[in-house]
């Protein structure tokens, strides 16, 4: 009875799996269809975004070198040497730039260089006819007044030429702009390799003639798109082994130049198709088999406990759901985020919706380890993980990354604007503070933001974004949420090249010291001198502090770089003292890093005693910000410091916190007026009231003053009035090397100087 109840079973199920088979061949093969259709679509997309990152970094480049007051000086007439000390061929090669120009409003050009065709490690100027068509068009694409460099395409001789145009301001974008600054890139090969790259598929460029036609074979659908070009994308189906797709560029006349062609094998299909025969043949294969031996071991009783495979079900559902979360929390982790991603993505793309991931992570989260312990940390994760979870919709997941790092995915959004009333109400109920065992703790937390599709297509590409995003929060001072934008990519990029090079440049000895002195108002005679820290790199590139040393700070080379600036000064004054030369105190400026890692003071103490100078002759400068920072934490550091002789010297006052409290109980000695105060005084009443109300400031607790920046005798004159007693600047004498220093040091000897007479003269031109 039970056989045949078994053979009748086993025919039915093979004639439902062959019923199966068919129907499932035929809806898959089409599912296989629409998956390649759209994987042309995508590839389409991440060549648009492969372009786009390459035009964003050539604007980045433009914008960087226009907003440079040294760029601002050159146009106007005040700094010929510019662009010789400045633009060499590798550095522009390293910047990716084959074309530059700098010309003033009228379109007369002050520079014209070019490296498509010079020889290698040298420069060559620009053709006519690419001078003549940068002339006409740059002018027009970036308004007078903009502050945003804008990028173009332009048809020449031998392709196509990518264009960014910057007026020329100030670093703090003050103007008027004297003048424009161009960056061109030619579409070459490794342009388009870096494309691939970036789309992770085959790209090639298709140059168009003047008429819009293509220069090559095309094919008659791709012919018949160009003649009369309904959008300017073009998806083509082909009996062979590709899906074609192709993007549309156009010139800054809006006329076709050149066209993107991206190539998807239709390998998806026909594995599909091979796969889904292949697995029913096993199926049918298998089930012959298991007939088999149900038939040859029924009489022995072959049979499952349903009590022990119900129990062998349950703890396997068990073992699963403990791999997928989050034991501290209970919050799904990192395993349940990437396998569940790929479905939310598709999911979206299916319902044309928008997803967005949130990476989060709790600034300073560490401090409460450190101070309180991993228990009261465990504490504060968990209640923030609750309330992550109350503070989102339910159809949302809140993932919890490891450590202090969380993800929400917000999906089936309308649109991605929603995102940001997303985020702010996370911050908000993030900052309210916890009462965790009768303690109050805070969480405050940064934002880093992905959408999809615009940000990505896939789980690597939103989860790396994101994090990219959430680095540029804690970049812009943390506590704040930030949209991903592919200009971030290129400057983490353009960030971690440069920070390489740096740690190069120390084990390479590519930095030097350079000394300012600061001059007695009254007296002209110089009472001090300012170590500033300078990089040339091996081919004469010269780097500025304002972009090499927020680099250092981010990644802890400060560290070591201040190490190395505070010996190479102690070095410096034990030579002099050895020459007998007149010394006098230099500071050095230090951060809140040096604080942290080292203990300055005695740093100081065995560096004077080895090298055997005066501990008192080095004093520091710290900025108003870094100094508000654990103010209470730094106090007996800087009070250390103080003790061994040195002085203490707030930099940049007037710029950060400005409060009378920390003033009050911090040990300084000395604050520094910032130069955007000192530059508009003698014309800017308010900037004028500011400098007065810090000098009364300064004079009501017995504090040094020193003026930053003084470049004119108006300046110094309201100075004076003012009661101002030190201050550095152009006008007395630009940072010079230790031999000049030397020389302005030995002229310490003679009889004090006569008010009329010109410091910056004498210091400029040194006498042996």
């Amino acid at each position: 009875m039970h056989k045949k109840t078994l053979i009748a079973a086993c025919l039915g199920a093979l004639v439902l799996i062959v019923a199966v088979f068919a129907s499932t061949r035929y809806v898959l093969a089409h599912s296989f269809a629409s998956i390649e259709a759209d994987e042309a679509r995508q590839s389409l997309e991440r060549v648009r975004q492969g372009l786009e990152m390459e035009l964003h970094q050539l604007r980045a480049a433009a914008e960087d070198n226009g907003h440079w007051d040294a760029a601002f000086d050159f146009v106007t007439g005040h700094r010929p040497n510019f662009i010789a000390e400045n633009f060499t061929r590798s550095g522009l090669d390293t910047m990716r730039v084959h074309v530059m120009w700098v010309g003033d409003n009228a379109g007369k050009t002050l520079v014209s260089i070019s490296t498509r065709r010079a020889a290698t490690g040298k420069l060559d100027e620009l053709s006519s006819d690419l001078l003549n068509l940068i002339q006409k068009y740059a002018l027009t694409a970036v308004p007078p007044d903009s502050t945003i460099a804008q990028v173009r395409l332009l048809r020449v001789a031998d392709g196509v030429l990518a264009f960014s145009a910057a007026r020329v301001l100030r670093s703090n974008y003050t103007g008027p702009s004297p003048g424009l600054l161009v960056f061109g890139h030619f579409f070459d090969q490794a342009l388009i390799d870096r494309i691939e790259e970036t789309s992770q598929s085959p790209v090639k460029l298709i140059l168009l003639d003047a008429h819009g036609r293509a220069g090559a074979d095309v094919g008659d659908t791709v012919a018949r798109w160009l003649e009369d070009p309904p959008s300017d994308t073009l998806i083509q189906t082909n009996d062979g082994e590709t899906r074609d797709s192709y993007l549309m560029l156009r010139d800054v006349e809006g006329r076709p130049v050149a066209v993107l062609a991206n190539s998807v094998s239709h390998a998806a299909l026909k594995l599909g198709r091979r796969t889904i025969t292949w697995v029913v043949v096993a199926l049918l294969a298998g089930f012959a088999l298991l007939v088999c031996l149900l038939l040859t071991t029924m009489n022995r009783g072959w049979r499952t406990s349903a009590v022990a495979r119900r129990q062998s079900i349950d703890q396997q559902r068990k073992f699963s759901r403990l791999a997928r979360r989050d034991v501290l929390t209970g919050l799904p982790n990192r395993v349940y985020l990437q396998k569940l991603l790929p479905r939310l993505i598709k999911r979206a793309a299916r319902d044309s919706s928008r997803m967005a991931l949130l990476y989060i992570d709790l600034d300073h989260f560490k401090n409460v380890n450190d101070s309180l312990g991993h228990a009261a940390g465990d504490k504060l994760l968990t209640a923030v993980a609750h309330r992550l979870r109350a503070a989102v919709s339910a159809h949302d997941v809140v993932v919890r990354m490891g450590g202090d790092e969380f993800v929400v995915v917000a999906n089936m959004l309308p649109n991605a604007q929603v995102v940001n009333s997303i985020a702010d109400r996370i911050r908000r109920a993030m900052v309210v503070p916890l009462d965790l065992d009768g303690v109050s703790m805070f969480a405050s937390p940064s934002i880093g933001i992905s959408v999809y599709p615009q940000d990505g297509t896939d789980t690597e590409q939103l989860l790396k974004h994101a994090d990219i995003a959430l680095n540029h929060a804690k970049d812009r001072g943390r506590g704040n949420h930030q949209f991903y934008t592919p200009e971030m990519n290129a400057r983490l990029r353009e960030r971690f090249g440069l920070e390489r090079a740096l740690r190069q440049a120390l084990e390479r000895n590519e930095l030097s010291i350079e000394y300012q002195p600061c001059f007695d108002l009254q007296t002209l005679r110089p009472v001090s001198l300012e170590a500033l820290i300078r990089w040339r790199q091996a081919d004469g590139s010269y780097i500025p502090p304002s972009r090499f040393i927020p680099i250092a700070e981010q990644s802890g080379l400060i560290v070591d770089i201040g190490d190395w600036v505070l010996r190479q000064v102690g070095l410096q004054l034990s030579e002099w003292q050895r020459q007998h030369v007149p010394l006098l105190p230099v500071s050095v400026n230090i951060s809140v890093q040096q604080f942290e890692h080292v203990q300055l003071a005695s740093v100081v103490s065995v560096l004077a005693d080895e090298l055997g100078i005066d501990a008192s002759l080095l004093h520091f400068e710290i900025t108003e910000s870094a100094a508000m920072q654990n103010s209470q934490q730094h106090l007996g550091s800087l009070q250390a410091l103080r003790n061994l002789g040195s002085r203490i010297l707030i930099d940049d006052f007037g710029t950060g916190y400005s409060s009378l409290s920390y003033l009050k109980h911090l040990p300084i000695d000395t604050l520094k007026i910032d130069r955007a105060f000192v530059r508009d005084m003698a014309v800017d009443s308010n900037d004028a009231a500011i400098v007065r109300a810090i000098v009364g400031v300064a004079k009501s607790l017995g504090l040094q003053l020193v003026a930053e920046g003084i470049e004119t005798a108006e300046q110094l004159e309201c100075l004076r009035k003012l009661d101002c007693e030190c201050g550095q600047g152009f006008y007395f004498s630009p940072p010079v090397s230790a031999e000049s220093c030397r020389a302005m040091l030995w002229q310490l000897r003679g009889p004090p100087r006569a008010v009329g007479d010109t410091p910056k003269l004498r210091l400029l031109a040194p006498t042996t």
